[in-house]
């Protein structure tokens, strides 16, 4: 069913303003957190005026999203802050966190945010949205500081001036009055890293593609490595009451699947993927904008990763499905540096050993109870492929393209897969040959989107070249081992996924490129 569109200005974006009408589940009692699943207000409620003192504005919003009282707000908080910290192997650059209610969503809120424990920022820029004030760019807020129940967070005048200069950018104090996207994630922050940064507070609203760019340019002008970078979204929207209702049977599987289509864009850090993902399904996520403007944001950082820590939806949690709202974690880092020496050493003797248990006695290894260190980088989510050659010639090669698990098990699912290579079904490889295999593993970047093949380097990128269901992959070393150029490579990647060699100038192909560090064996390969 096609959803109903209230917002006039695209089509695409059609649910922005439902969400200040929308009365939802609300809990009982009027305690703390009473607020609807998708962080509007229920009927019953009546928003507050902030309390401004000179140039600070007073949140006016708690005690409905979370408690006022600055104990119970700390042990919420640090409640969901205390769970098991995720795999991320460096400072997080950029989270995606939702805001509805705490008591809704403040778990897997607070698995994003514990990612932030141990880290330092000076700026943290938050960009929401306005759920009741129709907003074309973006809006900041000039004050000299912003105050929760846990204390002030001082404005950082010097940002807000800079963004004030582009032409995108407008101060629109109504639409920050008494909005909650931003405001809910104040407390979490102060919790999880002090209250020691500078804030930003934007809420972005429409943007044609020209001016995503333009508003990205200027985010990115003033940030700097202590800078961070908080989306807030809920994510799908779903029931008669949001105008979305596009399947009946087995919704908490759908919905789930469709959080998953979209993250997946999102990782992939691909803007025209995520924007198809929308006109498309027409998914109802309120902070579309703003999480459009962070992978244009991130896009020109090659070393980008993304992990989606949480998820959750509030059917899950009341029990009724014909109204539900989902909410996701997700954490972006930067992978500057490439895995060291000693890592590769591990992840190496990690494919034997499991390429030679398999072979031998066709048991899969438990890498966690072989006794491998397994550094925070190889635990991380990665993918891998591990190829086999004996004596020169390949004998397997498998792997992922996404990172759907830690690097180290990547590793060892694809060191046994590559044992059983289907291209060699009637010639597998034995335990004999073990002694004259050689391993090779090349740990891959994630997949971006590459408009303009002429960008395509040999010898630095792979190539996977999709069309319906069919797809093909070469990694970066290929081409130089075979001498190959610009246009044979296209050529051949085509040939891989079952396309015509000139498949690569047709539109609806659709061409991913990545980088990949090679190493074997015999040491790196450049």
């Amino acid at each position: 069913m096609k959803p109903t569109v209230l917002h006039p200005l695209t089509r695409r974006r059609e649910v922005l303003s439902a969400l200040a009408t929308a009365a939802i589940i609300a809990l009982a009692g009027g305690r703390a957190g009473a607020a609807g699943t998708d962080g509007t207000m229920t009927q019953d409620q009546t928003p507050t005026e902030p309390q401004e003192s000179g140039r600070v504005q007073r949140c006016g919003t708690d005690g409905m999203w979370f408690p006022a009282e600055r104990g119970a707000l700390e042990t919420m908080v640090d409640g969901y802050l205390a769970g098991p910290a995720s795999d991320i192997p460096s400072a997080p650059i950029a989270l995606i966190v939702p805001h509805a209610g705490y008591v809704w969503s403040g778990k897997a809120a607070g698995t994003a945010f514990a990612a932030l424990r141990g880290h330092a920022y000076d700026r943290v820029i938050v960009m929401g949205l306005s759920h009741r004030t129709p907003l074309q760019g973006a809006s900041v807020l000039t004050v000299d500081a912003w105050e929760t129940p846990l204390g002030r967070i001082p404005a950082d005048g010097e940002a807000i001036q800079t963004l004030l200069e582009s032409p995108v950018v407008r101060e629109h104090p109504a639409a920050h009055r008494d909005e909650h996207s931003a405001v809910n994630q104040y407390p979490f922050l102060q919790r999880a890293i002090g209250g020691q940064f500078r804030l930003v507070e934007m809420l972005v609203g429409e943007l044609s593609d020209r001016n995503r760019t333009r508003l990205a340019r200027a985010v990115s002008e003033v940030m700097t490595d202590r800078t961070l970078l908080v989306v807030s979204s809920d994510f799908t929207h779903y029931g008669a009451q949001f105008g979305y209702v596009p399947f009946s049977e087995n919704v908490p599987h759908n919905l789930e699947a469709l959080n998953n289509l979209a993250v997946q864009e999102i990782l992939q850090v691909d803007v025209p993927g995520f924007d198809a993902y929308l006109e498309r399904t027409h998914d109802t996520i309120c902070g579309r904008n703003a999480i459009s403007l962070l992978l244009e944001i991130l896009t020109p950082l090659e070393d980008a990763r993304g992990l989606r820590v949480s998820f959750d939806m509030s059917g899950r949690q009341s029990g009724d499905w014909r109204s539900s709202v989902s909410y996701a974690g997700i954490v972006f880092w930067r992978e500057s540096e490439g895995l060291n020496e000693h890592e590769q050493q591990v992840l190496l003797e990690i494919a034997r050993r499991a390429a030679g248990l398999f072979l031998e006695t066709g048991e899969v290894l438990t890498v966690e109870e072989a006794g491998f260190d397994l550094t925070p980088r190889l635990r991380a989510p990665g993918a891998a492929f591990v190829t086999l050659k004996n004596r020169g010639e390949l004998r397997g090669c498998i792997g992922h393209v996404v990172a759907v698990m830690p690097l180290y098990r990547s590793v060892a699912q694809n060191a046994v897969q590559a044992c059983r290579d289907p291209r060699f079904t009637y010639q597998p490889v034995t335990a004999g040959e073990l002694d004259d295999i050689d391993l090779e593993i090349s740990v891959l970047t994630p997949m971006r989107r590459l408009l303009d093949p002429d960008r395509v380097e040999v010898g630095r990128d792979g190539l996977m070249m999709t069309r319906g269901q069919l797809s093909g992959l070469l990694l970066p070393q290929v081409p130089v081992e075979q001498g190959w150029n610009r246009t044979e490579f296209l050529a051949h990647t085509c040939l891989k996924a079952g396309l015509p060699s000139d498949a690569w100038r047709d539109s609806e192909t659709e061409i991913l490129r990545f980088s990949a560090q090679v190493f074997g064996e015999n040491g790196p390969r450049d």
